[in-house]
């Protein structure tokens, strides 16, 4: 007897591959379901059920700050980003603009002795001011930095800002950036419950 006559004669083998598709489906969509549902322990007695992510939502929250702060985001990254700001130079910038607004209210353009001057006296200004301001200024950025470096804790506010949002907002989050990912696992229970059902029916048909 081949295979498709058992399958005629046994219609029941038929629906093997199609059990175990459904099977195999329903089985991950009820597994990726439970990473966040029940948000809440369900159960009786000592028996409870609660989903994955809501049951270590604190364990979770300090191992990703870490992982975060250990390979991504550390302090002394936000250091070294803050030194590629030019903070120095849009200081200076602004301490030339004020000192150059000063001299502006003093009106002497109206002073025929300094009107003649007045932009060596601005720029004379700007760079008095700014000499001695610029030591200050990296004096601050090299103190602001040891201490962001030494004081800042990432891992700490990473943890209460993922401890901050809910079971809700987490899954939503997940859900929104593995989406694609997450449709895959389904699909692929659906087609590894398929397969054994094949053979299942492989087998029966061997051993008949």
């Amino acid at each position: 007897m081949t295979l498709i006559d058992m399958l005629m004669e046994n219609w029941r083998y038929a629906i093997l591959p199609v059990l175990g598709m459904l099977i195999g489906w329903g089985t991950n969509w009820l597994a990726l379901k439970m990473l966040f549902k029940p948000r809440k322990p369900f159960g009786v007695g000592r028996y409870k059920i609660q989903g994955l992510i809501p049951s270590r939502r604190n364990d979770l929250s300090g191992t990703i700050a870490k992982t975060i702060s250990d390979e991504l985001l550390s302090s002394d990254d936000l250091v070294k980003a803050m030194n590629e700001l030019d903070i120095k130079g849009i200081a200076l910038s602004q301490v030339n603009s004020i000192v150059e607004k000063k001299i502006e209210s003093l009106d002497l353009k109206s002073s025929p002795p300094f009107g003649m001057l007045h932009d060596t006296i601005v720029s004379t200004a700007q760079s008095i001011v700014s000499s001695q301001v610029e030591d200050s200024i990296d004096d601050f950025l090299g103190n602001m930095g040891d201490h962001v470096s030494g004081n800042l804790d990432i891992v700490r506010l990473m943890e209460e800002k993922l401890s901050s949002l809910d079971d809700e907002r987490i899954e939503e989050i997940v859900t929104e950036v593995s989406k694609k990912e997450l449709k895959h696992i389904e699909r692929l229970g659906a087609v590894l419950g398929f397969i054994i059902g094949c053979l299942q029916v492989l087998l029966l048909w061997l051993t008949e």
